[in-house]
């Protein structure tokens, strides 16, 4: 296997790229302690007018990248790679690139200059927005699926959790945290275990998850490893 991957990374780390970079960090520590990680973003300086609806054909305008452009890339590169090294993937392991022109393009000739084992990228969920984008512009993960010399990775989010399964998910990593921790004490807020047990790829914490927080605390309680206390007006669940 040769020693690096490249990893696409948008400037906003959406809840797809973060879920990329979770996935990528795992096997790079379990599987290939060794590899380098390769963080590109392309700024689009094209755009790009289809002949049809899903080809890159047609007319190709140059544009410029702006300084403030740069910047923001530059930005959400470092706050990836400082993701990565909180889960346990050093900063001398990784590296941030910028490039510009047409992203399927560019993130498949970096890997291909750097004889990369394979390229990782997310796919946007299926919001309105990115199937009109699709339908007009071709996916670029698709296109780097055609261009790639080597295997491409496509990390994909999953289904969003149905009530039942996400109140299972906060009981079960309660459970878990409570099972590494039997000396500690621990008190939990629906709210604030809402938020830190939350699934991943969930970026934003609503009434739901706080719902499904605060029904596995109940079920823990009643189940006797949690003891539920109200302190003026506020549910707690303490291990005591």
């Amino acid at each position: 296997m040769n020693s690096c991957i490249v990893l696409a990374i948008d400037t906003d780390l959406s809840p797809t790229t973060l879920h990329a970079l979770t996935s990528i960090s795992a096997f790079l520590e379990q599987s290939a302690p060794t590899v380098r990680l390769l963080l590109l973003h392309v700024i689009p300086l094209t755009q790009v007018v289809p002949a049809q609806p899903g080809m890159y054909v047609g007319q190709v305008f140059p544009g410029t990248a702006t300084t403030a452009q740069r910047e923001h890339a530059q930005a959400a590169l470092y706050k990836a790679r400082l993701l990565l090294a909180q889960q346990g993937i050093s900063m001398e392991r990784t590296e941030g690139v910028v490039r510009e022109g047409l992203p399927a393009d560019e993130i498949t000739r970096a890997a291909r200059e750097l004889h990369a084992s394979f390229i990782v990228v997310g796919r946007h969920e299926d919001a309105l927005k990115h199937k009109i984008r699709r339908f007009l512009l071709g996916s670029t993960s698709q296109r780097i699926l055609q261009l790639a010399s080597c295997p491409v990775y496509i990390a994909v989010l999953p289904p969003p959790a149905k009530a039942s399964d996400l109140s299972s998910w906060y009981m079960e990593a309660i459970k878990g945290y409570l099972d590494e921790h039997p000396s500690s004490l621990s008190v939990f807020t629906p709210e604030q275990a809402a938020r830190r047990f939350a699934p991943p790829g969930k970026s934003k914490i609503g009434r739901q998850e706080v719902k499904a927080a605060s029904r596995a605390l109940e079920d823990l309680a009643t189940g006797g490893l949690l003891c539920r206390h109200e302190i003026k007006g506020e549910l707690r669940y303490v291990n005591d």
